[in-house]
């Protein structure tokens, strides 16, 4: 099991402490969705410093 934290809030890739079913869908959901606003807000060269370029934000926060 892995766990992505955004912020205070970690989210834990499968077992019970995500939830299960759709509860768990749609807390992941809107656990990405946040943290892909918040990254989209950071500056060209916060992005750079944390390795990343705008582009790949969208791949990294859903994994597509």
């Amino acid at each position: 099991m892995s766990t992505i934290t955004y912020g205070r809030e970690a989210i834990h890739s499968g077992g019970y402490s995500m939830g299960t079913g759709l509860l768990g869908r749609v807390r992941n959901y809107f656990a990405r969705s946040r943290a892909e606003r918040q990254l989209s807000q950071l500056d060209d060269r916060l992005l750079e410093d944390i390795g990343m370029k705008r582009s790949e934000i969208s791949r990294a926060v859903w994994g597509a």
